[in-house]
């Protein structure tokens, strides 16, 4: 069969120069092969002649044998074709049902994440979302096993189909951690709260019992309020009653007190000598300039201010060294009487004013024999007798 195959081709050597003129099946069959010529019509039964018909009984044999080859080839792709289809067939089962697991567990987790959270909004989206790619999966997967007519296709779209497939397990499966660690951060949001529901259960009953407690002493306090706001009342109508008697005595007590500084005014107290429209104390005692003034106006009166040649007579008839009421401590040399007035009249002895050793304040001397003049100043801390002067007009 061989040589036939080999001789075929060598028949054609001239009209195909580019085909392959040898096979290299068996050595001793290439060492001596020979040119075969041509079939011819004529001459039959010589040896060409049957060489000639060898040659187109095995030709046939080898086209057959060639064509079987290529059915078996045939054969062998689609093979190969139905067995990859069926192992990504397989992957896409295997596929589909870890999908359908991880949307179980993906609802399960969608179930408890609604029992912690009801109002998780953002994880309802997402599952609803996840649903409807599914749906659309189921979709595609019904129209591709329905529409898909060759291997060829089949294998294709099963590839893509696989492919997606595994982008949407790892995207489910990225999901389902996701869910599982925000369902572990509900969990424990949701332990914090029942821990907080207690805390706020417990304040609860507390304020709950202070609000009772509360509200027995607001009842109390009210009942008391209603007791005092009557007692009150009460107490203001004596208010009103006291304040109106209040006021006829504060009346009264003003003309009394008037009456009363009208009868002072119109007499001079225990001890003291009424001369016109004034009192005068004379002191039994000694004091300084100073304490002798605040003694005056402890009595409600002040040191004498002499007004007139008259007073000053009745001052000297007194005969009593004592303080009156002029000196010029402030300013030296400026004499002015305790009411703030300047001196104008003097009955000062002679040579008086020196201001010797600091002579700032004025007294009687009772020495002289002069029966008015009988000033004389002396160092105000010096201790004398004093002379007070209430005025009555």
């Amino acid at each position: 069969m061989y040589k036939g195959i080999y001789e075929y081709t060598n028949g054609f050597e001239d009209e195909e120069p580019n085909e392959i003129k040898t096979m290299d099946v068996d050595d001793h069959i290439y060492n001596n092969k020979r040119p075969i010529m041509p079939c011819k019509k004529n001459g039959a039964g010589d040896q060409h002649s049957v060489s000639c018909q060898w040659w187109k009984r095995y030709s046939g044999a080898a086209a057959g044998c060639l064509g079987l080859l290529c059915v078996l080839l045939l054969a062998g792709i689609i093979g190969l074709f139905l067995y990859q289809r069926d192992q990504l067939q397989t992957s896409y089962n295997t596929l589909t049902k870890e999908r359908d697991q991880l949307q179980t567990s993906y609802n399960t987790l969608t179930k408890e994440r609604d029992q912690l959270q009801t109002s998780y909004n953002t994880l309802t989206k997402e599952r609803d979302q996840l649903q409807t790619s599914n749906n659309t999966l189921i979709k595609e997967r019904d129209q591709l096993q329905t529409s898909n007519k060759t291997p060829t296709k089949e294998r294709d779209q099963l590839q893509t189909s696989y492919n997606t497939l595994i982008k949407e397990r790892d995207q489910l499966q990225t999901s389902y951690n996701t869910l599982t660690k925000e369902r572990d951060q509900l969990q424990t949001s949701y332990n914090t709260l029942i821990k907080e529901r207690d805390q706020l259960q417990t304040s609860n009953n507390n304020l709950t019992a202070e609000r009772d407690h509360l509200h027995t002493s607001s009842n109390n306090l009210t009942d008391e309020r209603d007791q005092l706001q009557t007692t009150n009342n009460t107490l203001i109508k004596e208010r009103d009653q006291l304040q109106t008697s209040y006021n006829t005595l504060t009346k009264e007590r003003d003309q009394l007190k008037t009456s009363y500084n009208t009868l002072i005014k119109e007499r001079c107290p225990q001890d003291w000598i009424r001369s016109c429209c004034s009192c005068y104390y004379i002191s039994t005692n000694e004091k300084t300039w100073d304490l002798s003034r605040k003694d005056c106006q402890a009595r409600g009166a002040n040191l004498v201010i002499i007004n007139s040649r008259e007073e000053q007579a009745l001052i000297k008839a007194f005969n009593k060294r004592a303080w009156f009421g002029l000196t010029d401590k402030e300013v030296e040399g400026t004499w002015r009487w305790v009411d703030g007035t300047p001196l104008t009249t003097s009955y000062w002895n002679k040579g008086e004013p020196n201001d010797f050793e600091g002579e700032d304040c004025a007294l009687v001397d009772n020495t002289l024999k002069d029966p008015v003049v009988a000033w004389n100043d002396v160092p105000c801390n010096h201790k004398n007798g004093w002379i007070c002067e209430r005025q009555l007009c």
